[in-house]
């Protein structure tokens, strides 16, 4: 339902005590940057006790500066839920890496498909060579990525997502092929909202389920789902958007992200976000 709809205020009644939010496409505009309006509004729910945080693809070094700007500082989600992970305290609640002999596998292959690749661990992330595709990525990310060649990190550094992009629509089919490929892999799209014709896919270990890490989240916050908001635009968050008490798809997400949400709000390009927060704040 549309945000001015009778019934999507009456879902912004609810007693919501937690906020989940993705970033790029839904916080982060097409100039990668969020707003005042938004700073505003996620302050003000703040000020009425509601806790704030990231359930985003992004690594957690690149989530830093938006968990200190805009306070997502509570236990949230990063690496498409491969690190559930609380900024205030340093507490990892739980994290699974990929196995060494799966990550070298899907390089070989994305490497043969003349694909974009980023190898990310816990605290930074490496490219073997900088493209224009990458280097707007790494300015969008606001982290710059070492480079060296894939075959010689250390044995010890634990790979806890790759990233694998093109930046031609023609070119989603090899994305789409690689999943076919490993099975025994999460796979998770998302977009650039600047870049329509970009298509980047985040894979991470099976293990790392969003369905468990939401309900390991709502146990650690002490609320349940009805209890809960989460803000998406992409198709790795439709799962937030369904198990969330009130799940809000952007005005710029895709028809059926859009369909898995009780509220959709407007673009992000026209502050989607504060739109639905200033309902829930005045509420």
């Amino acid at each position: 339902m549309h945000i001015s709809s009778p019934e999507a205020k009456r879902f912004l009644q609810r007693d919501i005590r937690l906020a989940f939010f993705d970033i790029d496409g839904t916080l982060l505009g097409l100039d990668g940057n969020y707003t005042e309006r938004v700073r505003q509004a996620i302050h003000s729910v703040q000020a009425r006790g509601v806790k704030t945080a990231v359930a985003s693809g992004r690594p957690l070094f690149a989530a830093d500066f938006l968990v200190r700007e805009l306070g997502l500082n509570h236990a949230g989600l990063f690496y498409t839920g491969a690190l559930l992970h609380n900024p205030q305290t340093g507490e990892s609640l739980a994290e699974h890496p990929l196995e060494q002999a799966l990550v070298e596998c899907l390089l070989a292959a994305a490497k043969h498909m003349q694909v974009y690749i980023e190898v990310c661990g816990r605290h930074r992330f490496y490219v073997e060579a900088i493209t224009a595709l990458g280097q707007l990525h790494s300015q969008h990310l606001r982290a710059a990525p070492e480079m060296c060649a894939f075959d010689e990190l250390e044995a010890d550094e634990a790979v806890i997502k790759l990233l694998f992009a093109v930046s031609a629509r023609q070119d989603h089919a090899k994305l789409y092929a690689l999943e076919k490929r490993f099975p025994d892999a999460v796979f998770a799209y998302a977009k650039m909202a600047a870049k329509p014709d970009w298509l980047f896919v985040s894979v991470i270990s099976s293990r790392a389920c969003k369905q468990t890490g939401f309900q390991q989240l709502l146990e650690y916050h002490g609320v349940t789902a009805d209890q809960v908001i989460s803000f998406g635009d992409a198709q790795s968050d439709k799962t937030f958007l369904q198990l969330s008490g009130v799940g809000v798809a952007m005005g710029n997400a895709t028809d059926d992200v859009k369909a898995q949400a009780d509220i959709v709000t407007t673009a992000v390009w026209e502050d989607g976000v504060a739109v639905v927060l200033e309902h829930l704040a005045g509420s």
